[in-house]
């Protein structure tokens, strides 16, 4: 799971959320809507942080950069098709 930083529309409440690729695009459940004033206007903030942490945090499913079972790694491969 990626982390997400979102920011209420209505209150300007900034919190982060933990979701999966497929959770965050279909935008459903409990976790996107605001935990101070339960709103459901939410939009996404960007941190540059945030997007290299998702990319290098790998699972062990084969998610993130450089992850064991992926076949190219950073070191090895760079350039299209490499994940530098």
């Amino acid at each position: 799971m990626a982390t997400y930083t979102y920011q209420c529309l209505e209150c300007e409440n900034t919190f982060d959320v933990q979701a999966t690729i497929q959770e965050k695009e279909e935008g459903k459940g409990a976790q996107f809507i605001c935990p101070k004033c339960h709103s459901k206007k939410i939009k996404q903030k960007f941190s540059v942080v945030r997007f290299i942490g998702n990319i290098f945090k790998g699972d062990g499913n084969g998610a993130g950069c450089c992850s064991e079972k992926k076949s190219c790694c950073c070191k090895s491969k760079k350039g299209p098709g490499g994940c530098c």
